[in-house]
């Protein structure tokens, strides 16, 4: 995760509008995530990653402090979500009727939520699309809330991969907010076409 939480970081830092040979590290040189620390920080991790050793949780809950002093926060957070589910959520069949692909993405997301933290964060309740989690460890850590936004960006781009037709996840309650949960819903004003 906190591989995701760098890449994410360089990825958000990485300016749309750069020139085809400009080397970023030198002429932006403040943007931490294009800093060679962050550099060789993704080296040491892909490296971790690829020996199947994990970290604490103490040490996951550092890079979220690191992020949240960041104006960008939660843009970091969401787009580090949206990596982790490319990853980790297996695509559901296009031929499959659209409330069965709805029904096994919800089953994967869970799946790879409680495989990424080591434990279940929540689950979904009822309707079509609606993840709840309480004693959140992202809302320990992160009392603004925007450390939340990973799952957002999770619940989205798993929903955009296997289901599709422009569905927007939303968070509507936070427990930062005095909600007794943090809840995401598809907002269906925009929902697009199957």
């Amino acid at each position: 995760m906190a591989l995701a939480l760098l890449e994410a970081m360089r990825t958000t830092d990485l300016p749309a509008d750069r020139l085809k040979d400009e080397d970023v590290r030198l002429t932006m040189p403040r943007r931490l995530g294009l800093s060679a620390v962050v550099d060789r920080q993704i080296a040491l991790f892909r490296e971790r990653v690829r020996q199947g050793l994990r970290m604490t949780a103490d040490e996951f809950a550092e890079f979220i402090r690191l992020v949240m002093r960041r104006p960008d926060a939660a843009e970091v957070f969401f787009t580090m979500g949206s990596q982790l589910a490319g990853r980790k959520v297996r695509r559901v069949t296009r031929w499959l009727p659209r409330v069965l692909r709805l029904y096994l993405t919800r089953k994967r997301i869970t799946t790879a939520l409680r495989k990424l933290f080591g434990r279940r964060l929540g689950g979904f309740g009822s309707g079509s699309f609606t993840f709840e989690m309480s004693a959140s460890p992202l809302v320990q850590v992160d009392p603004n809330g925007d450390a939340c936004e990973m799952i957002t960006g999770f619940c989205q781009r798993a929903l955009q991969e296997s289901v599709g037709g422009g569905l927007v996840v939303a968070k509507r309650q936070c427990e930062t907010r005095g909600d007794r949960a943090c809840r995401w819903t598809v907002d269906v004003s925009t929902r697009g076409k199957a």
